[in-house]
């Protein structure tokens, strides 16, 4: 199929592939057959004029299977001639190049969404809108996405479509789409699982702005209209719709089970906690807990310090690569008002002790307890990945989120420089 050739144009894993070129020599589909109804000049009663009946149900199928199956097969002879043509050419510069011209994707998905639409509520015209939404982007995508949606809502797999749509780069459409899933689903695992999907592609927004922030050539192949959507922050009515939609699956289905001993309404309740406590410039929640030593202790008391808070577990390789530099930030700023605070999510107390002594993590860590990664804390501020971490200035305000690398660097810096600013303003 085209979709494994496309790999040949992604440039970043993050936006996915390069939009296609528009198919230079399209080939206009065939229009349907019309039969007209013209009344001759004269007609005896001896030999009046035919008619032909309609097709029943079994021959309406039949034909438009027919249709779909041919059209199919030329799809696929268009795209194995593709295929061998680009196994002909060694640069890949020029496989991007005959893959944008020639991709038969377009033009093929107009014709299967005419058929779609001629032959309503056949199995032909499910998998040949199927074959659209898979297959195409742009405007072609959008009107299959929602022919899909509004006809055949009870025949996919929302939640499946859910798990994919929240991959994909961010749009207006797609959060219609969630829209349209949500109203559609079948109450109950299905349509809990749709709006849970909506929430945490709502979430993933923040990563998507970042990451155009620092590469510009992401936002070189958008479109302004999905741009702007993307770096637009949410406002409080959206967060609001939002935090309704996670209330509605806590209420209706919360005691349903969502993965492994997890249920629904607790992830939405992870959910609903990171998007009313969690966001940037709200104050950090608490957290109570003990350290590997098994002393208690408490977030809240490094107020009045720089906090950086790692949410780590030995288990994690890029987890480990941050060792080293956490180690020089906790030396440099050994005689400042900075703190480095561990959360550790492996399973065994032990290994996280053991790792701290070989590795000479020096600075204080709660334990998240046996269930690792679903511990306590990582459940309630609904990490999904390792490590994050939260920058903390020093009245306990979440000042950057989900940072790493560099990013770190940059944040620890702007705020240990506005709490001298403050203790020298204070001292004067």
């Amino acid at each position: 199929m085209v979709r494994s050739l496309l790999c040949l144009a992604c440039t970043l894993s993050i936006a996915g592939c390069s939009d296609q070129a528009e198919v230079t020599n399209a080939i206009n589909a065939p229009t349907a057959t019309v039969v007209e109804n013209t009344t001759p000049a004269a007609v005896t009663p001896e030999t009046p004029s035919p008619t032909t009946p309609p097709l029943d149900n079994d021959d309406l199928e039949a034909q438009a299977q027919k249709k779909y199956d041919d059209l199919q097969a030329e799809f696929q002879k268009s795209v194995k001639d593709l295929r061998d043509e680009i196994a002909t050419l060694e640069s890949k510069d020029d496989q991007i190049r005959i893959l944008a011209t020639k991709d038969p994707s377009a033009e093929y998905g107009k014709r299967f969404l005419e058929l779609a639409k001629s032959y309503p509520d056949t199995k032909a015209s499910f998998n040949a809108t199927l074959f659209v939404v898979g297959q195409t982007k742009g405007d072609l995508k959008r009107e299959a996405m929602e022919y899909l949606l509004n006809r055949y809502a009870d025949r996919v797999k929302l939640s499946k479509i859910a798990e994919s749509l929240k991959q994909e780069v961010p749009s207006q459409d797609i959060e219609r789409w969630f829209d349209l899933m949500i109203e559609n689903a079948k109450p109950g695992p299905v349509q809990a699982s749709v709006m849970l999907n909506y929430s945490q592609y709502l979430g993933q927004l923040p990563l998507f702005r970042k990451t155009i922030a620092i590469n510009p050539q992401v936002a070189e192949k958008l479109p302004s209209a999905q741009l702007n959507y993307i770096n637009a922050e949410r406002t409080d009515a959206q967060n609001q719709k939002t935090a309704s939609i996670l209330n509605s699956v806590i209420q209706q289905y919360g005691e349903i089970k969502y993965k492994g001993r997890e249920t629904f309404g607790e992830k939405a309740a992870s959910e609903l906690f990171e998007l009313t406590q969690l966001q940037v410039g709200m104050t950090v929640p608490e957290i109570e807990g003990a350290d590997l030593d098994g002393i208690p202790f408490k977030l809240s008391d490094y107020r009045g310090k720089v906090i950086m808070l790692d949410f780590w577990g030995h288990w994690c390789p890029p987890c480990r690569a941050m060792y080293g530099h956490e180690q020089e930030l906790t030396q440099e700023l050994s005689d400042q008002p900075f703190v480095l605070i561990g959360v550790n999510s492996d399973a065994k107390k032990q290994t996280a002790i053991d790792a701290v002594r070989s590795e000479n993590l020096s600075w204080r860590h709660f334990w998240n307890g046996p269930r690792g990664t679903r511990g306590p804390i990582s459940k309630q501020w609904n990490v999904e990945g390792w490590p994050t971490v939260y920058l903390i200035d020093q009245h306990g305000v979440i000042r950057y989120k989900e940072v790493l690398g560099d990013d770190i660097d940059r944040g620890i810096e702007t705020l240990m420089a506005e709490l001298h600013q403050e203790i020298s303003a204070s001292t004067r």
